[in-house]
């Protein structure tokens, strides 16, 4: 015979509505510690549901009694909240804590880790959870997983280490950007981006999907197309005016975010070569600007506002469940075919 409330009412001496707010996570009204334990424990024990169920739906009645700590941490040395990939990330983790707020008393801080505090706020805040953004060295990624223990990445780049993950993959994302160029007949193709040549971080695969699209159809890299650089609109800039100073431009180029690729337009423009009738540019990240420029640019849209309201939920879900396992959830990026690419004969 399947167990009801009465029946738990009955054998805890509680009434009725009240077993049913308890069960129900209805805090409306609170009942007292000892009064939510042991109609959790006669739930549990008469087989109204099983007992991980039963220590699940406790913690939850009694997380509502608390505040959360949260932060957002933007990881990478050398982008922060202006980057407009960042603020968009940023706007759909904010917009999700918002809309959760009922169900999650929190505080809710944003830092960013080469700010000179940072080092007093990480060890002086207890934090319950935090976001990562941004690549970032393993040794920043092992310290935040031992002072935090609640950790959740959002970007582009697969982070591991036994953390929650919500992605769009990089590595595929470029791949299906070079592959775009190689379908317009380019063979000579550079690459201004991140390589892990000057500037080493963890999470960065953005170069090996470039690389790995070439090998896949049997097509050299000239490494004379190849400029490492941060991901800036001056170091674009200045990366292109090094190619073009050393006459060693390529048909295309595929550009590791759509502020170099910005960078890289204007360069060209400067010295009179036409994007994309002497050089086909591909950007990466979709910002909203590239719609904007003449010719508007073609790159890789990720689902950046998406990326950040996941990221909300997912921790959400590590704090309810307390699961011991991390998960990675992925999102599809789709190539946006604008004006900054042409065709040419093989």
């Amino acid at each position: 015979m399947a167990v009801k409330l009465k029946d738990i009412a009955n054998d805890t001496g509680v009434s009725i509505s009240t077993v049913s707010r308890i069960l129900s996570h209805d805090t409306s009204r609170k009942a007292n510690d000892q009064t939510v334990a042991k109609v959790f424990e006669a739930a549990e024990r008469l087989g109204y549901f099983s007992a991980k169920l039963a220590n699940a739906r406790y913690m939850d009645y009694k997380a509502g009694d608390k505040t959360f700590s949260v932060a957002c941490i933007l990881t990478s040395e050398h982008e922060t909240y202006v980057s407009p990939f960042f603020s968009a990330l940023l706007a759909g983790i904010q917009q999700e804590v918002i809309n959760q707020g009922a169900n999650f008393p929190h505080n809710f801080f944003v830092t960013y880790i080469k700010d000179p505090g940072f080092m007093h706020f990480i060890h002086n805040t207890r934090l319950d959870c935090a976001i990562m953004l941004g690549r970032t060295t393993l040794e920043n990624i092992q310290m935040l997983k031992s002072l935090i223990p609640n950790l959740v990445y959002a970007g582009v780049n697969e982070i591991g280490n036994d953390i929650d993950e919500v992605t769009c993959d990089a590595h595929a994302a470029v791949m299906s950007g070079v592959e775009y160029l190689i379908s317009l007949g380019h063979r000579d193709i550079g690459f201004i981006g991140p390589t892990q040549v000057k500037h080493q971080v963890f999470n960065e695969h953005r170069y090996h999907g470039f690389l790995d699209a070439m090998e896949a159809h049997d097509i050299p890299v000239r490494k004379e197309l190849v400029v490492d650089t941060i991901l800036t609109a001056n170091d674009g800039y200045e990366s292109m005016k090094a190619l073009i100073r050393r006459k060693t431009l390529p048909s295309a180029v595929f550009c590791g975010n759509d502020t170099v690729a910005m960078g890289v337009m204007k360069a060209l423009d400067e010295h009179g070569i036409g994007v994309p009738k002497d050089i086909s540019v591909v950007g990466f990240d979709n910002i909203e600007t590239g719609t904007y420029l003449k010719p508007a640019l073609t790159t890789i849209d990720i689902p950046k506002k998406e990326l950040g309201r996941l990221a909300v939920k997912v921790l959400l879900d590590r704090l309810q469940t307390n699961r011991p396992y991390s998960i990675r959830v992925t999102l599809p990026f789709s190539l946006l075919q604008r004006e900054s690419c042409r065709r040419i004969d093989s």
